[in-house]
């Protein structure tokens, strides 16, 4: 585990409000350990609730893929905006996660801009790199993110030492293409810099940045931008070269023994903590957010029957998904999942067995994985069809290898005492090649089913044009789903956010209404909010 640091970094605008030592930040930075104990600072930004959240909300639950769930309908309220797509400009979930962002950023432009400062490295140049490579992915994961919910944002790449007096005009929104054009320099220049995961596990070091990280990061940018010539090279490196495989067991992956295994490319980790809240705790929060109300967790990101009918028969990848209710893990405890919930499922992959429950709910000590290999193969595939040249045998070979690796995961999960839902006994066919749409369709299934409830699904629909998906679903609820029937389908925002699905420019969230607030005149909110 990374360790944390407190560091005196003031952004008192829209960022960080924690300040110890403001008044030494201009000397501060004069050795290596103090340019790493900065670099930790801004690592620390990855385990914030208010980024840990939103890639579900956002992800998930924003998609056909996720309901709010909760105990209630109006318990954390927020979320329901983005389940009925309508958030509006004070809605806390998009404010957090735009402060969360920036945070990251100015933590990352305080390591680039004074590491040039620090004298003497021992003659360690390779060290050195790896730190300005480091802050330099930090930075781009900032931006990636702040790019495909927002848009048009401001960009600073200076360090800021307090963000109270900061130009106001530097908080003009830049035309999104700038954003992607500092993302890919970013990445292109901390790829050479960057250890691999060979090393960094050589080293004790994982829970750091590697040299695949930032190669994963840089080809899900080309690929959100439909470059998809730009990402067949990055891909095919991260594949032949990167040092990673596949696990045999799909469910393996998510549980504990699956951290920092050899599908992981980048993960965030933490540690279970009997203690502490937000910045006092090294946990996550995530696992109690998304189990059952009835078992432990607050039941947020439950996911849908539409999620559900997709996954064919004899497909494992349903039970480690996706808890039923009537599943035992103890025996005799049934995983029922009744408050806010017309179905009972929940998230299988956020699930803890009681043993790995800490006492306090916030501090669960599962990691966070944020690229694994499966993924890579399937953009890949994406980008062999959809980019020149197209090479569809290719493309095909590794839609069929994650489709293998479904066909070797048990169709018994070892966790569960009683297993409810039945996975048939067919293996999964491997698919062949007619037409390139057919076989996009067919990535596109794979990439659903592989990586559901992990906060992909709402990002590809958009990067794919399917944003009419997301019509048809919200159109199709009716009062016999219960819970799925959300609020007002006919006002103001959802018609402003609905008229946008099925567009090639994508749906973006509103600016939050405090920072428009705080710029003076000088940020403006999206057209339409």
């Amino acid at each position: 585990m990374l360790a944390f640091v407190i560091l005196a970094i003031s952004c008192s605008k829209n960022l960080d409000t924690n300040v110890v030592i403001r008044d030494e930040i201009s000397t501060y930075f004069k050795t290596p350990d103090q340019i790493n104990g900065a670099l930790i600072d801004a690592y620390n930004v990855l385990q914030r609730e208010n980024i840990i959240g939103p890639l579900y909300i956002l992800g998930d639950i924003a998609s056909d893929d996720g309901l709010k769930g909760g105990e209630t309908i109006g318990d954390w309220a927020d979320i329901e905006q983005y389940v009925e797509n309508r958030p509006m400009a004070v809605n806390s979930v998009g404010g957090n996660f735009w402060a969360s962002c920036y945070a990251l950023i100015s933590k990352s432009n305080l390591v680039i801009d004074r590491i040039d400062n620090v004298a003497d490295f021992g003659g360690n140049n390779a060290l050195k790199a790896r730190y300005r490579s480091e802050a330099l992915f930090l930075r781009a994961f900032g931006y990636s993110y702040l790019a495909m919910a927002y848009g048009d944002v401001p960009i600073i790449t200076a360090a800021v030492i307090d963000y109270k007096n900061i130009d106001a005009k530097l908080l003009n929104r830049k035309p999104v293409a700038e954003l992607w054009a500092l993302v890919e320099k970013d990445l292109a220049a901390a790829v050479p810099g960057l250890a691999t995961a060979a090393q960094l596990k050589a080293d004790s070091q994982l829970g750091r940045i590697s040299k695949g990280a930032a190669q994963a990061l840089l080809a899900k940018a080309f690929m959100f931008q439909r470059k998809y010539d730009a990402a067949q090279p990055v891909l095919k490196d991260l594949i032949d070269n990167g040092g990673y495989s596949l696990q045999s067991d799909y469910g393996k992956v998510f549980r504990q023994e699956g951290e920092f295994g050899n599908e992981n490319i980048f993960e965030v980790n933490f540690i279970k903590q009997d203690g502490g809240w937000g910045e006092s705790c090294e946990g996550s929060v995530r696992n109690v957010q998304q189990m059952s109300r009835d078992d432990w967790g607050w039941g947020f990101n439950q996911p849908t029957q539409d999620l559900i009918n997709d996954y064919e028969p004899g497909d494992p990848r349903i039970i480690y998904t996706v808890n039923f209710s009537k599943d035992q893990y103890v025996s005799g405890t049934e995983q029922k999942n009744s408050q806010n919930n017309v179905y009972g499922y929940h998230s299988r992959k956020a699930f803890l067995l009681p043993s790995e429950r800490p006492s306090s709910a916030s501090c669960a000590g599962t990691n966070n994985i944020i690229f694994r290999l499966s993924d890579i193969y399937l953009l890949y595939a994406e980008a062999l069809i959809q980019g020149n040249p197209k090479n569809p045998a290719t493309a095909l070979f590794y839609l069929n290898e994650v489709r293998k690796r479904a066909n070797t995961t048990p169709k018994i999960d070892p966790e569960r005492v009683f297993q409810f839902f039945t996975v048939a006994s067919n293996l999964l066919p491997m698919r062949t090649y007619s037409t390139d749409a057919q076989l996009l369709n067919d990535i596109w299934h794979e990439r659903r089913v592989e990586l559901a409830m992990e906060g992909q699904r709402y990002w590809d629909l958009i990067r794919t044009k399917r944003t009419s998906l997301l019509k048809d679903y919200y159109q199709n609820w009716g009062v016999s789903k219960g819970f799925e029937v959300k609020g007002d389908l006919k006002g103001k925002f959802y018609t402003q956010w609905i008229s946008q699905l099925g567009k090639d420019d994508y749906p973006t969230i509103p600016i939050p209404q405090s920072e428009i607030d705080k710029s003076q005149g000088n940020l403006q909110q999206t057209k339409g909010y």
